[in-house]
């Protein structure tokens, strides 16, 4: 009987090498505690240095590395297996679903869906950066397009597949180390294959790889596709001289997002070249860094397969099927999905959190922040001056003539003089409700004093969020961006409706605008939702929540406005038929209606907080 093989780092079962490598590096496991699916990637120390401080980070279009063992058990791996003196395992979650490889084989993306697409996975990686982490293998066969148990695709998944030639920069297949611009230039070579269905640059073998990359890829026009500015980003990202390339990730959001919103928009001048620092592995030759660095680039990729994990055996779960180790391990605490903490690599290796210190006071120019309330200074100094009074007056009654008379004990003293009370008006909560809604917008903005309860109800929430809007007078916007006065009637050029009719001033915006007084005004409303949209749009509902939520918070609304922005122009781009009643994307002056209902919105949420 085969003696069963112990445990990776006492918590992960090997189960058989992942498909999609041609190194037997590469592994399918199971967690022992968990019976999750997990990848182990045995890691050089320079491999291990790049991507030790990806660990716990999350995100919600990235897989996560969960561990990295360093301490490896000698019969863990078969004996043919050779791990090199220094290295370790890396530990990642496995996200099954289909490639964007696989679903490129039907054909190139819309651009717009393209953009959008690499605009999330940028946004993760950018994730990764921050923490000084370095993906260093990103192509169409790590990214999930299709994946199982997430909600908004795609996912840039870690570890199962190599980094392939073709989407890496000149001087990686030289044998330079991975660095943060080669995410860049891999990105930029997916966003170039999910246009045209073709890679950039394609070649047997190592060199030839490398002099085609001396040319330029071919026009997006040669495929069809006439988008000059697209055209215009990718040759600035596939350059073969760094020091002449587009290496921030932060310019190429830039630009994507500028194209997301005018694509005609021209990009601007890059500035002359500037002289890099070069590291010690660039100051060695190509040849010999390539040859002494084994960094598993695959250049030709066409016989590798996509793994998705499917053909795995059930966990262990009999008590002898592996030998425990000396100490039972103890399994981490189930961490939520978000952002790790920034002492998320101290806390795993056991030291204590570090003590957080106050943050110093700072100025807020967010409108909703909740100001320190006045009212207990003021009674406290009311109170103050009232106990002074009676002091001064007990004072003085004790200090009248020894002729006045004394009155005894058995005496019964007068009553005081009785204090007239000032009523307390009493006012219905929905009056209070309707008061609370009507300050959310501009004194003229009702015609008399509707009934709003509809407001707080539950129903159809954008016929509610139509319904209120219906009831608000636009407002004409000068170009102070303040309604001149006596205006009161919607100007030229107002939003239309499907239906023929006209929406207020706000448009889109109406459905975050009702959002946000529902959250100030209707304590016990339900919560928002919105018709759910096909393709690949964020869901408007979690943005529109997600800007109320932080509106009764001490939060700036600009990030959540931008994305609620991102999200309405992706609906409207897809060209599909949305279930809203408006038409066209968001116009300047709904976005300037709407960013003074946020200043107003913060003035009455500070008036009727805790009513």
């Amino acid at each position: 009987m085969t003696e069963p093989r112990p445990l990776l780092g006492g918590r992960y079962s090997l189960e058989r090498p992942v498909t999609s490598s041609v190194a037997e590096d590469r592994w399918m496991a199971i967690e022992a505690t968990t019976g999750r699916l997990v990848v182990a990637a045995i890691a050089d120390a320079g491999r291990l240095s790049t991507l030790h401080p990806a660990r716990d980070v999350r995100h919600r279009h990235l897989a996560t590395v969960v561990d990295v063992v360093r301490e490896l058990d000698p019969g863990v791996f078969p004996s043919h297996v050779r791990v090199p003196a220094g290295a370790g395992v890396l530990i990642a979650e496995h996200v099954p679903g289909r490639t964007l490889r696989a679903v490129l084989e039907g054909g190139p993306l819309h651009p717009a869906k393209a953009v959008a697409w690499l605009l999330r996975l940028a946004d993760a990686v950018q994730v990764l950066h921050s923490h000084g982490a370095v993906h260093g293998a990103i192509s169409p066969r790590s990214i999930i397009a299709e994946p199982e148990g997430r909600a908004i695709a795609p996912v840039l998944s870690q570890l199962i597949v190599p980094p392939l030639g073709a989407y890496c920069p000149p001087e990686r297949l030289r044998g330079a180390a991975e660095s943060a611009s080669d995410d860049v230039w891999a990105l930029t070579a997916v966003l170039y294959v999910a246009l045209t269905g073709k890679p950039p640059f394609s070649a047997g073998s190592r060199e030839a790889l490398l002099k085609a990359m001396l040319s330029r890829p071919r026009p997006l026009s040669a495929s069809g596709i006439q988008e000059p500015v697209l055209d215009e980003i990718i040759l600035r990202g596939l350059m073969p001289d760094r020091r002449g390339r587009a290496v921030d990730l932060a310019e190429l959001q830039t630009h994507l997002d500028g194209w997301e919103r005018e694509p005609t928009r021209v990009l601007p001048p890059r500035s002359p070249p500037r002289p890099i620092v070069r590291g010690l592995s660039d100051l060695a030759s190509g040849a010999v860094a390539a040859a002494s660095r084994e960094d598993d680039i695959v250049v030709d990729d066409s016989n590798l397969e996509d793994d998705r994990g499917r053909t795995l055996p059930p966990p262990p779960v009999a008590p002898d099927a592996f030998d425990p180790p000396s100490e039972p391990p103890t399994a981490p605490a189930a961490r939520p999905l978000g952002y790790a903490p920034a002492d998320a690599l101290a806390q795993a290796a056991g030291a204590p959190p570090p003590a957080q210190p106050a943050p110093p006071r700072r100025v807020s120019f967010n409108p909703f922040e909740r100001k320190q309330p006045m009212w207990p200074m003021i009674a406290v100094g009311a109170g103050v001056l009232v106990v002074g009074l009676v002091s001064v007056f007990v004072f003085a009654s004790n200090s009248t003539p020894a002729a006045a008379p004394v009155a005894s004990a058995e005496e019964p003293k007068a009553p005081p003089p009785a204090v007239p009370q000032r009523p307390v008006e009493k006012r219905s909560a929905g009056v209070v409700r309707d008061e609370c809604i009507r300050d959310h917008f501009a004194p003229d903005a009702f015609e008399g004093k509707p009934d709003l309860a509809f407001v707080c109800e539950d129903g159809d929430f954008p016929a509610m969020a139509r319904r209120l809007g219906d009831l608000v007078a636009p407002v004409a916007v000068s170009s102070d961006g303040g309604p001149p006065a006596g205006s009161a009637h919607p100007p030229p050029g107002a939003i239309p409706l499907r239906d023929g009719g006209v929406a207020s001033e706000l448009g889109w915006y109406e459905l975050p605008a009702t959002a946000i007084v529902r959250k100030a005004c209707c304590p016990q409303s339900p919560p928002v939702v919105l018709p759910e949209t096909k393709g690949w749009c964020d869901q408007l509902d979690a943005v529109v929540r997600r800007m109320a939520d932080d509106s009764a918070k001490a939060t700036d609304l600009a990030p959540a406005a931008r994305l609620y922005l991102k999200a309405v122009n992706c609906v409207v781009a897809d060209r599909g038929f949305h279930p809203y009643a408006y038409v066209g994307p968001p116009s300047p002056a709904s976005r300037n209606a709407f960013q003074q209902f946020l200043g107003r919105a913060a003035i009455a949420s500070t008036k009727h907080a805790g009513r």
